[in-house]
């Protein structure tokens, strides 16, 4: 059992309301960490994400989608909100994270954020 001690949660994208085909993102730097859990939680609608990809990359301005990934979404639900998880070995993984969030047509309220852990040291 690994125990979520020597944590560090970094909020990606705040909460925010993403507009019709508009894209958001936010990218985070996995340096000395081994494990990630990346979340986002998209509120009740009624249309579906046009767009939720996880990518990588050895700087931020060099960025690729890892095939291994990309996640599927389902129509919006009214009663409940969506939540989309990712469970990520980072010692394969490349420097820096990226999520992207594209809402379809209409808009959606959403945020995103990363559960660090496995650190090479404490978090500070």
């Amino acid at each position: 059992m690994i125990h979520t001690q020597n944590t560090k949660r970094v909020n990606l994208i705040k909460p925010v309301s993403i507009t019709s085909q508009t894209t958001i993102s936010a990218t985070v730097s996995v340096v000395g960490w081994d494990y990630a859990e990346v979340c986002v939680t998209l509120d009740t609608a009624t249309n579906t994400v046009t767009t939720l990809d996880l990518s990588e990359g050895d700087t931020t301005s060099s960025i690729a989608t890892a095939t291994e990934t990309n996640m599927t979404t389902t129509a919006g639900d009214t009663s409940n909100p969506s939540v989309y998880r990712w469970f990520l070995d980072l010692r394969k993984r490349k420097k820096n994270l990226k999520v992207t969030v594209m809402a379809g047509v209409a808009a959606r309220l959403g945020y995103a954020d990363i559960i660090l852990s496995r650190g090479e040291a404490a978090p500070t």
